[in-house]
């Protein structure tokens, strides 16, 4: 599986990107509840040098020998391979696409029929830069056919 994500023009150093394309791997880590306020403090811009977990009070977590870290308090956390970038000039963003190589989840999350229930680790939404929202499920849906 694939999974895209949009990183913000290079009007100041973008170290994630810089990271991501040094390494090859990165993580993706689901916020909840307890740790949004912290998550929101990693988007500050700290000097290349300076861990955001040490700064924010998250903890980093190494699985299964993969060399990016995961957050330890994360619920839902996927071990990320880079694919390709794709710069996009209608406002200089980067499309970033990778392979997901890994899961880790909370076990509250995934149902027998293999559907993960996001509202069940108390994941939280974001809208543009600062507004976070809960989630709540309103139902689940048959494939749609006409």
């Amino acid at each position: 599986p694939l999974i895209g994500m949009i990183i913000r023009p290079h009007s100041v150093p973008r170290h994630t990107f810089e990271n991501i394309l040094a390494t090859g791997v990165y993580t993706i880590n689901h916020v909840n509840s307890a740790i949004y306020q912290q998550a929101h403090q990693t988007s500050a811009r700290y000097d290349k040098n300076e861990s955001e977990f040490a700064a924010t009070g998250l903890t980093p977590e190494y699985l299964n020998e993969f060399s990016a870290p995961f957050v330890q308090q994360s619920r839902l956390k996927y071990a990320v391979k880079y694919i390709e970038h794709q710069h996009l000039a209608v406002n200089g963003t980067e499309l970033v696409i990778g392979e997901i190589m890994d899961v880790y989840l909370d076990e509250a999350a995934l149902q027998s029929d293999g559907f993960l229930d996001l509202q069940a680790i108390d994941t939280v939404a974001i809208s543009g830069l600062d507004s976070y929202h809960s989630t709540n499920k309103l139902m689940r849906l048959p494939y749609a056919k006409k």
